[in-house]
């Protein structure tokens, strides 16, 4: 009778790991992503580019729709990158705020930069997306970069949930469709 409860609870203890510890699967949509990251070489410094694969989910187009206004934090830093990442060398950072918002009144869209307090109004939604998707018009130049050196890009954009209405701030955390950020590392070059 030892050996029956033994192997009882033995296969009790698997299968309760299996059930918790098991991975699972589920559709998940990158909303936001990075396509494509590259510098571009001038005359005397480097320029970097970024493009994005940039997308709403439609909870978050029927939000704008509604006139609620969208926040995304882009954030660029290029450092030389060391073994140790504490001793790192940052070159240079640069961050930028952007907005998005329904103008019922003109039937437009428009993105904002909220650091110089400029904006551009577009038609389509599919229009103001696609500006906000290339990340070219923040201007990023460092100096030429010495080949001994192993210089690193860092991009993070970041959807700010804290600027939305607060009943929609719980929403937010546990929707999927407001997963709107994204991180990526160009590594040496």
């Amino acid at each position: 009778m030892l050996v029956y409860k033994s192997v009882y609870k033995l296969f009790l203890t698997v299968f309760l790991l299996a059930i918790f510890c098991a991975p699972r699967a589920y559709a998940k949509t990158d909303w936001v992503y990075v396509e494509s990251m590259h510098w571009k070489a001038g005359s005397d410094s480097y320029e970097f580019l970024a493009e994005l694969s940039f997308n709403l989910s439609p909870t978050a187009r029927e939000a704008l729709r509604s006139g609620i206004v969208l926040y995304w934090d882009v954030k660029v830093s290029v450092s030389n990158s060391h073994l140790v990442a504490f001793f790192n060398e940052l070159i240079y950072s640069h961050a930028a705020r952007y907005s998005l918002r329904y103008n019922t009144l003109f039937n437009d869209y428009r993105v904002g930069n909220e650091i110089d307090m400029s904006f551009r109004r577009f038609s389509t939604l599919r229009g103001a997306v696609d500006y906000l998707a290339i990340i070219k018009h923040v201007s990023i130049t460092v100096p030429l970069i010495s080949d001994k050196k192993c210089t690193v890009v860092d991009l993070s954009v970041l959807f700010d949930n804290e600027s939305l209405p607060i009943p929609l701030r719980p929403i937010a955390y546990f929707d999927a469709g407001w997963d709107l950020s994204t991180n990526a590392r160009l590594g040496c070059e």
